[in-house]
């Protein structure tokens, strides 16, 4: 399965030659980007490839859901939807090219269907996902947001933030109370003693 990843990631370098030999300078590094459920590991070759390789990735690309919503309506994704794990510097280069990368469907539907069924696909895609793709975006982003505001079902980031101090506080008084009622107990003994 994994072969077959890769082989779909190396299929979209090829379609980008200037990015693959930017890849390249990474030979022997093992990378990872993962769009959940879709994963691609591998090592980088001298040639700018992946390959199936041995062991955990040296540094992942974490990508969230949002990255490709972003994508499809044309906007740049937010930074919270990239995580960087592992060796940072070599998941954000990863991560810039990873970004150039652009699937060029209508040369692949040309090699099926004929350069002119492929350019009428093109043109209807672009039109169902054009506008309709940027009204979905706005959508998505709308609901997100009322979820969070009108009805409360996801928290907002400040509200979790207010929340886990408000726990850390109690938790410290709680503390102190305990120790006051050991140390009063504790007198209260040495008293009955006397």
């Amino acid at each position: 399965m994994m072969r077959i990843r890769v082989a779909a990631f190396n299929h979209l370098l090829n379609q980008h030659p200037a990015q693959r030999a930017e890849l390249a300078q990474f030979a022997g590094r093992r990378i990872g980007i993962v769009l959940p459920p879709l994963d691609v590991h591998g090592v980088v070759t001298e040639e700018g490839w992946l390959a199936v390789c041995e062991g955990g990735a040296e540094a992942t690309l974490r990508l969230k859901h949002g990255v490709a919503l972003a994508q499809l309506s044309g906007r740049a994704p937010d930074l919270a939807d990239v995580l960087l794990e592992g060796d940072t510097e070599l998941a954000a280069n990863v991560g810039r090219i990873v970004r150039q990368l652009k699937w060029d469907a209508t040369e692949d539907l040309s090699r099926v269907v004929g350069d002119i069924a492929a350019q009428r696909l093109q043109g209807f895609a672009r039109g169902l996902f054009g506008i309709k793709g940027e009204i979905g975006g706005r959508l998505l982003d709308n609901w997100l947001e009322h979820l969070r505001e009108e009805s409360p079902l996801l928290a907002r980031k400040d509200g979790v933030e207010q929340f886990v101090r408000a726990v850390d506080t109690l938790r410290d008084d709680t503390e102190r109370l305990e120790k006051r009622l050991a140390h009063l107990e504790a007198l209260a003994q040495a008293s009955n003693r006397n």
